[in-house]
């Protein structure tokens, strides 16, 4: 289908068994997604393609830095649709997530069906217009290095 945007997914997690899990939730969706492993990466991402972004998702076990980002990222692109995944034992950082912007938060353990769905109704409140199954999905992880100003989103 010409015409048709795939969505563009922010995904930042240190935490490959999580990344793999999205890689598989997003297999039919034609998504790309650009990877961050830490706050640098993921502030350089919404730098240079924050506007193309349909939306985030945020892995907060890394403590701090995941709510740093979200913090930013929702300064920046309020519009931008955010879901949050925590640990069970965090309770408090769902309350974190939705003040700092999130739209949905989800507790880790996570089926790869569960965070498909999320995925799905978010994507597709975001972008109307996916190409479900045509393409395959795209990653990208972050490596940039170049000169970086917070100031400008």
């Amino acid at each position: 289908m010409k015409g048709m945007k795939e969505p563009l997914i922010l995904l930042f997690t240190r935490d490959g068994d999580f990344a793999q899990s999205v890689r598989e939730a997003v297999s039919e969706t034609g998504a790309t997604v650009l990877v961050a492993r830490d706050v640098r990466d993921g502030l350089q991402i919404v730098w240079q393609r924050g506007r193309e972004l349909d939306f985030a998702l945020m892995d907060f076990d890394d403590g701090c830095r995941g709510r740093t980002l979200l913090s930013a990222v929702h300064n920046c692109y309020e519009r931008l649709p955010i879901v949050v995944t925590t640990s069970e034992k965090a309770e408090h950082a769902s309350f974190l997530a939705y003040a700092n912007g999130a739209r949905t938060c989800l507790k880790k353990p996570l089926s790869v069906a569960v965070l498909a769905k999320a995925i799905t109704d978010v994507t597709d409140n975001a972008a109307s217009s996916t190409s479900r199954g045509l393409t395959k999905p795209k990653y990208y992880e972050a490596n940039y290095r170049s000169e970086f100003s917070p100031r400008a989103c």
